[in-house]
């Protein structure tokens, strides 16, 4: 079920949970009231994972969200329109018997005031005006409405906040408060329930993740070699399992190297960073490019249809994972931890070659090239290797001793400060990833 938060003031909280309680969404409605529009940042900040859509009393809470979420996807806010604005100009005229004039009122934009007069044809004259934004302080709007009743400018103030009223109210200052109609909260409430719908029919789409090794066949040309091609692709169907199980999908191996994961939408969504992880798995257990695309569709069919596409794009640009939509839109996933891993030398024929005429381990040095890089170290010793990469030390010893012999790595010294025993011999690579990036 869809958890709501609503978020305002406790009188604006509870009036929207009443009116949302008549609709009969069939949501969780989670309460957030705050006693100053600041708390809204802590309140989003500590909340915003226990939460699928946010209702926000006014523009000032929402911008806010918006700012710390770092996207609008999940917020909706009640738009007060002239509706509230007359609403506190009647109760300011009933209360002082002054007709719109001789007030003080604070309004995040003008042009709602001018147009709510424009509609009564009326130019009213005596009034004071301050307009305020998400960095506006209570004690600012309190100082302005405050100043003009002490020189005795105005008969009274009309405010949006809540706690300005209040504390304007234990002054003994005649204030007044704009707040949503029911018609604007119902209207909210209505946009909600589409957004709902919209999310429902998203996460019941259909997706697919096609994955491909490239030229895997290329690297296993011998018969003797048809072993260590069963196994590897038994190893990068655990990867691949394992993730299906995340997905709650179903993985289907659609020939040598490609392979195709059924889900939906929305657990592919949630699990984009499990996604990430399994690409990284998958170069550094073959040694090869890998192309991932996902592909969203009301059927198997188009699912498919766009996955091919989106995996298409994806071998053109190593590192990234494509989605295609079911509209066709295509999004590039902001895979901040490929690109830790990506190997900028799978383009390099004449070093691919040179890993293999002599012999030396495409997959072991994709390894040690991603710890030296993601470490951002220059220099290293097989002791520290061997631990890192959790590989016995003889064999790491021989294949650093390998990449010296092939010139892809040099003896540099030994260590300057050995915590004990003989100083360690201290390596790097020719090739330095930190030239490169």
């Amino acid at each position: 079920m869809f958890r709501v938060g609503v978020v305002g003031p406790q009188s604006s909280v509870e009036r929207i949970i009443h009116i949302a309680q008549g609709l009969k969404l069939d949501v969780i409605y989670l309460t957030y009231p705050y006693k100053e529009v600041r708390e809204t940042e802590e309140i989003i900040k500590n909340n915003n994972n226990n939460v699928d859509l946010w209702i926000f009393s006014g523009k000032i809470s929402y911008t806010i969200a918006c700012e710390v979420a770092g996207n609008t996807e999940k917020q909706i806010y009640i738009d007060h329109t002239e509706a509230g604005i007359f609403k506190g100009l009647l109760e300011f005229a009933y209360k002082t018997g002054s007709f719109l004039d001789q007030f003080s009122i604070d309004e995040i934009s003008k042009s709602h005031l001018e147009t709510a007069f424009n509609q009564l044809n009326i130019k009213p004259e005596k009034i004071y005006v301050k307009t305020f934004s998400e960095k506006t302080s209570t004690e600012e709007l309190i100082g302005f409405h405050k100043h003009l009743w002490e020189n005795g400018e105005t008969k009274g103030a009309i405010t949006c906040f809540e706690e300005v009223y209040l504390q304007l109210k234990e002054m003994s200052i005649p204030a007044f408060r704009i707040s949503t109609s029911d018609i604007e909260i119902r209207h909210t409430l209505n946009i909600l329930s589409e957004k709902i719908k919209t999310f429902y029919f998203m996460e019941s789409q259909v997706a697919v993740q096609l994955f491909e090794m490239g030229h895997l066949e290329n690297h296993f040309k011998s018969s003797k070699q048809t072993y260590q091609l069963q196994y590897m692709e038994l190893k990068l169907k655990e990867i691949l399992i394992n993730l299906s199980e995340h997905l709650n999908g179903s993985l289907i191996e659609k020939g040598l190297g490609r392979y195709l994961i059924f889900s939906s939408r929305g657990d592919s969504e949630r699990e984009i960073g499990k996604i990430e992880e399994t690409v990284n798995k998958l170069i550094l257990e073959s040694g090869l490019k890998v192309g991932v695309g996902i592909g969203f569709g009301e059927t198997i069919f188009s699912a498919e249809l766009n996955a091919n596409n989106a995996l298409k794009q994806s071998k053109e640009r190593f590192g990234s994972i494509i989605i295609v939509h079911e509209n066709g839109e295509v999004v590039v996933v902001d895979s901040e931890n490929i690109e830790k891993i990506d190997f900028p030398f799978f383009n390099d024929k004449n070093f691919m070659t040179k890993l293999k005429n002599e012999k030396i381990n495409v997959k072991h040095y994709i390894e040690l090239f991603a710890l030296i890089r993601n470490a951002g170290i220059k220099e290293f010793t097989v002791k520290e290797i061997s631990i890192q990469l959790s590989k016995d030390e003889r064999n790491t010893r021989r294949f650093i001793e390998s990449l010296c012999d092939a010139g892809l790595a040099e003896y540099t010294g030994v260590e300057e400060y050995p915590a004990r025993g003989r100083p360690r011999r201290v390596y790097k690579l020719t090739n330095s990833p930190n030239k490169i990036v």
